[in-house]
């Protein structure tokens, strides 16, 4: 079985990195300025992924609030809208409200951010992934105002990230996608949403790594495996450890991501627990496993989460030097 580690979605903001976005935003520092420190940030970060060997990293999303906000960047006849709740956690981000149809914003900070994070990376041996949220995801964390038909919404919104990933040309694309193991999500939309992946991915010819979290939903494990991806992400950190001996049957032969690393606590995973559970997912037939963080980074410290990659560093030292 294939072993690779990866960070998935973002990592920490440093105080002093909020502090000049902050300024940034209240006008207080020049656009020249504000791009400097992003991008020197962005390079301490990616020599930090190259330090801990992980096989895949994102750019660390620095330059964004959250992946609404990443979202929102390249769309238009879009606004946002008040603060929720991101999920069952302390965490929010501003709704993106939706008053007209839906539209690609050609000249996107996204693709800009990206093609200096590409630039910055480039000597480095991992690859690097473009974060995209999945379209029944970005259906639920929006605010319709405008379509009476929600896979219509979805739609659109495929054929905008579809435009998006042609232009951006990202080695793997990370699709953020756990409002499919939600309660409430309509059969209809479920039984849709294969060709709403079908028209998003239409030509794209990457690595694409499909990722859920915080919960394992059973009854809609069918409808996950049915979509197209490379990889299938799961969170299978200590609230779904119960979960784990029944996921490993629907796994024989796939490709897999296993969010290991808590994302929302700062307690420390055990190298042993670690260990178990890619040798288990070696003998149930798993054909490539990779490991990392569970969800976004921002709900825990940096200092944690630095600590974090350190364990998963050695313990992917120890399985794969025997």
């Amino acid at each position: 079985m294939r072993i690779e580690t990866a960070l998935i979605g973002s990592y920490p903001k440093p105080v002093r990195i909020a502090k000049i976005i902050s300024k940034k935003n209240n006008g207080k520092i020049s656009e020249e300025k504000y791009l400097e420190q992003i991008f020197n940030f962005m390079s301490n970060f990616f020599e930090m992924m190259k330090s801990f060997n992980v096989d895949f990293t994102t750019d660390s999303m620095i330059e964004w609030d959250d992946i609404a906000d990443l979202t929102y960047s390249f769309l238009t006849n879009v606004k946002k809208g008040s603060l929720t709740r991101f999920f069952d956690n302390n965490f929010y981000y501003r709704q993106i409200v939706i008053n007209e149809k839906l539209k690609y914003k050609e000249d996107n900070t996204y693709i800009k951010y990206f093609e200096k994070a590409k630039e910055l990376s480039k000597s480095y041996n991992f690859k690097l992934k473009a974060v995209i949220l999945g379209p029944l995801t970005f259906l639920k964390l929006s605010e319709n105002q405008y379509y009476k038909n929600e896979e219509e919404l979805m739609k659109d919104y495929a054929l905008i990230v579809n435009s998006l990933l042609k232009n951006i040309k990202s080695d793997v694309v990370e699709i953020h996608e756990p409002s499919i193991f939600q309660k409430g999500i309509k059969k209809d939309l479920l039984n849709t949403l294969p060709e709403i992946y079908n028209t998003m991915l239409e030509n794209i010819n990457n690595e694409i790594h499909l990722l859920t979290y915080f919960d394992i939903n059973f009854d809609r494990l069918e409808n996950y495996m049915k979509l197209p991806a490379t990889i299938y992400g799961f969170d299978v950190t200590e609230s779904n450890k119960n979960k784990l001996g029944r996921l490993y049957q629907f796994l024989k032969g796939k490709q897999v991501y296993f969010g290991i690393l808590d994302s929302r606590t700062t307690k420390m995973e055990k190298i042993v627990t670690i260990k178990r559970i890619v040798s288990t997912a070696s003998e149930k037939g798993i054909e490539r496993l990779i490991l990392g963080n569970s969800s976004f980074n921002d709900f825990i410290p940096e200092i944690i989460v630095q600590k974090k990659f350190k364990l998963l560093q050695k313990a992917k030292e120890m399985i794969l030097n025997g």
